[in-house]
C-alpha cells in the first residue's frame, strides 16, 4: 500500500474487504461497533485477523487477543503495522 496506514484508511479497507470472506454488512464496521453486536464470532474474528495479516503484511498473534469493538481490532492492526515499519 502506497498511502499512509492509519486508523481510517485500516477501517476502510476492512470495511472493503471483510464481506469478501466473512458475513457481516461493511456499514456496520464502524469503531464503536461490538464484535458480537454486528454478528462477528470468534471464526469470524479468526477470518479477520488473515486478513489484516495478507493486506497488511504483519503478524498479529491470536493467543491472548483481547477485542471488543471494531475500533479494538484495528488498534491492534495499527500497532501490528507500527512494529513492523520500526
Amino acid at each position: 500500500m502506497s498511502a499512509p496506514i492509519d486508523h481510517d484508511s485500516i477501517l476502510s479497507r476492512l470495511r472493503q474487504l471483510a464481506p469478501e470472506r466473512i458475513a457481516v454488512d461493511p456499514s456496520l464496521l464502524s469503531p464503536e461497533a461490538r464484535l458480537a453486536d454486528i454478528g462477528i464470532d470468534s471464526f469470524s474474528l479468526i477470518e479477520l485477523v488473515f486478513i489484516a495479516e495478507e493486506e497488511f503484511g504483519v503478524s498479529i498473534p491470536l493467543e491472548g487477543l483481547e477485542v471488543k469493538t471494531v475500533g479494538d481490532v484495528v488498534d491492534v492492526i495499527e500497532r501490528s503495522v507500527s512494529a513492523t515499519a520500526t
